[in-house]
């Protein structure tokens, strides 16, 4: 049997190769050993380039690296632990509403004999109630149940206070005007619809809510409500549309038997973040109305001074900037800091 041997070209047809043919042939071999050794890439500095010498070295085929995927945050969910990767647990203190302190507050119009539609919650005389004082509000939640159906909604419990203080109403001993307290239980549901234009739904809740200023006759001011919640989103920008629906009580026992007159049945909040600025805007109640304009209007700026700390002005226009205040008309203006905004 005859055996055929392949050989390389680099050896000649014959037994006697040429001494340069020969030069040549192991010169090239010789480079091409150099240019397969990975040891060699190991000098080159740009990643990108290093990768790719590796890859020509052990004969795999180069391929870029994939761009990482672009995230966008959820304003709602940061606040709300909607997404599995923002879920922090139950029983920890989580901001809800704004909390700052007007250190000046200014009213055109002073409610100092407060009234209701039920006589005996009607002041009989005027207070002595200076046009400026101080306004704060603190405001928290905390998570008292994650997971309501499964996987799905969680129950929250917040307070928000809010607080009129006649701190520069010497002549008065600088009284506590109206404090305000509202409790409310809402369990809350990730949605993530996509409603178009950018546009998302990304949470909705259903809940109770009480508010009370725990003053007696004739000063005492309450309701209880159904309230819903509906979160949308895009970019820098949220709302939060908020119906409502009064629970009724005993006409005896009625504070205030009209509020729904003057502070209606919802309002809208909407936010936008523009750098390191914050601004909110409220709409309230028959804002509207074609007989006469019952609702409100507030609007909220917040800008940066140092690092958490934040500068804080408020212009509020229309009914019910507090309960004792639910059916009294007024524009106020004033200026404090904050230490946390909506979003």
């Amino acid at each position: 049997m005859k055996v055929e041997k392949k050989v390389s070209s680099c050896h000649a047809r014959s037994v006697r190769p040429l001494f340069g043919i020969g030069a040549a042939c192991l010169a090239a071999l010789a480079g091409s050993v150099e240019a397969g050794d990975p040891a060699n890439c190991a000098a080159i500095a740009d990643n990108t380039e290093r990768l790719a010498c590796y890859d020509d070295a052990v004969g795999r085929p180069h391929q870029e690296a994939p761009l990482p995927p672009v995230v966008v945050n959820s304003l709602f969910s940061d606040r709300w632990e909607l997404d599995a990767e923002d879920k922090k647990g139950s029983f920890l203190i989580r901001p809800y509403r704004p909390t700052y302190i007007l250190l000046g507050r200014w009213s055109n119009s002073p409610n100092r004999q407060p009234t209701s539609a039920n006589p005996a919650n009607t002041v009989s005389e005027r207070m002595d109630v200076d046009p400026v004082e101080a306004k704060y509000q603190i405001s928290f939640k905390t998570k008292l149940w994650e997971g309501l159906f499964g996987r799905h909604g969680d129950l929250w419990l917040g307070y928000t206070q809010q607080s009129n203080w006649q701190v520069y109403n010497k002549r008065f001993s600088s009284p506590f005007r109206e404090t305000d307290y509202e409790p409310e239980l809402m369990s809350v549901f990730r949605t993530n619809l996509d409603v178009g234009a950018g546009f998302k739904v990304s949470m909705m809740s259903l809940g109770l809510n009480h508010q009370s200023n725990g003053r007696s006759q004739p000063l005492s001011r309450s309701w209880n409500r159904l309230m819903a919640q509906v979160g949308i989103e895009r970019g820098n920008f949220a709302v939060v549309i908020r119906p409502w629906l009064r629970l009724s009580e005993k006409a005896e026992k009625d504070d205030n038997p009209d509020i729904t007159t003057y502070l209606g049945h919802g309002d809208i909040q909407a936010m936008w973040q523009l750098g390191e600025h914050d601004i909110g805007l409220n709409l309230r109640g028959p804002l509207l109305s074609t007989s006469k304009s019952r609702g409100s209007a507030q609007l909220d700026w917040g800008f940066p001074i140092h690092r958490n700390l934040k500068g804080y002005v408020q212009l509020f226009s229309g009914y019910g900037e507090t309960l004792i205040d639910y059916n009294h008309r007024q524009t106020t203006f004033g200026i404090g800091v904050s230490l946390v905004d909506w979003l």
